[in-house]
């Protein structure tokens, strides 16, 4: 048989998540009750505001032709206020915002409009795989800077720009999967370096909305008011619990926003405009809707970290994003080994930190993404799998 494939795609690995999904599927296709902290798929509905929304609008006969690749004018416009509410920023929305069909389409479009084929681009190990993978597509080359620790990152991405020509930097903050956040002094010692090495920072803010205790996570583009450097990957998956929506848009620098913008003009259409039309009244009536839900995962995060802290597990501090990112006790080693074992003897699903990268090996991520019930329950079995893996 004829095989039909384009070789950069077939070298890719397996989708490691996909491994530990199949064996999830198995085990619930026998009758096992899988407790899922593995996907970071939100539980919680989208307001009801927003579904109402979309109905009346799906039933306007206009709004089932075409839309527009970046997006209505009402949402972009949306966006615009709301970066202006936040963060005292003023965005236009015809040549710094195009909307996305989700931060993963927008990212790796983003960086097959700007990157050419052999520059180099910097990202984060641990990270979210797509961070790794989009780069490849397009045909660029990664280099991995462990961020584990974000103190000394960018000591390590400026001995890195010192030896090589870098065209962009990919960070992501509040970070998936290790939660860390980052203050404002960060990004403005990062926009400095861009402005001394001339490279594009991109950073994918997904979770910005998530946040405790009213610590809300800095814009990049607040210390790059000019837009001159910076790119900001913005979402309404986690913070309105809109994941199935692909609602994204990709913020900042006129130029890379405008290449993105055209290749978009080529591809897609946009999203169905009913899902604009609701978006558009998420972004501009619904700012209390993402604390409310924060609040839950808050609570649903305490609990995880009370069992986890008692087993010895190290737990990254963090006040924001809908996981919790824990080093795995010494006992245990290998993030993946752990995974399965976890869940073929505790029915308890988690990520493997592996799966985000090299430096993830040895911790794991947990997704706050059951009621807090079903996770008491995930923390028992995971007491009752520790007690007979002495």
């Amino acid at each position: 048989m004829t095989e039909f494939k384009n070789q950069l795609i077939n070298d890719f690995p397996e989708y490691l998540f996909n491994e530990i999904n199949t064996m999830k599927i198995t085990a619930r296709q026998k009758g096992r009750d899988i407790i899922d902290l593995g996907y970071g798929n939100p539980d919680l509905p989208s307001h009801p505001l927003v579904v109402e929304k979309l109905i009346e609008a799906a039933q306007i006969k206009k709004n089932h032709k075409y839309s527009v690749s970046k997006g209505i004018f009402g949402l972009r416009k949306a966006v615009s206020d709301k970066y202006r509410r936040i963060y005292n920023l003023d965005l236009d929305p015809n040549k710094n915002i195009v909307n996305t069909i989700g931060s993963k389409e927008g990212l790796t479009h983003l960086l097959l409009s700007v990157l050419d084929v052999g520059d180099n681009i910097v990202v984060q190990n641990p990270s979210y795989p797509i961070h790794h993978y989009a780069p490849l597509i397009a045909r660029a080359n990664t280099i991995k800077i462990n961020s584990i620790n974000t103190d000394n990152f960018l000591i390590k991405l400026e001995k890195e720009l010192k030896t090589s020509v870098i065209k962009a930097v990919l960070v992501s903050f509040p970070h998936n999967p290790t939660t860390q956040t980052v203050t404002q002094d960060f990004y403005d010692q990062l926009v400095e370096l861009a402005k001394n090495y001339e490279f594009l920072i991109i950073n994918d803010f997904a979770y910005s909305d998530v946040h405790f205790e009213n610590q809300v996570p800095p814009s990049l583009l607040t210390s790059d008011p000019e837009l001159k450097y910076s790119v900001e990957l913005y979402s309404l998956t986690k913070g309105y619990s809109m994941a199935g929506w692909r609602v994204g848009f990709a913020i900042g620098n006129e130029s890379a926003i405008n290449s993105l913008t055209k290749l978009k003009s080529y591809i897609d259409y946009g999203t169905f405009q009913p899902i604009q039309i609701a978006s558009t009244v998420a972004l501009n009536e619904l700012d209390k809707f993402p604390k409310e839900l924060s609040q839950v995962y808050q609570e649903r995060r305490e609990i995880i970290i009370s069992t986890l802290t008692e087993l010895d597990f190290i737990v990254q501090e963090s006040n924001a994003t809908m996981f919790v990112w824990a080093k795995l006790p010494e006992k245990f080693s290998d993030s993946y080994e752990f995974s399965k074992k976890l869940l073929d003897e505790a029915n308890v699903a988690v990520s493997p930190g592996i799966g985000f990268g090299s430096a993830g090996e040895g911790y794991i991520r947990l997704a706050l993404v059951e009621n807090k019930h079903r996770i008491r329950q995930a923390m028992k079995n995971l007491i009752k799998f520790f007690d007979s893996n002495v």
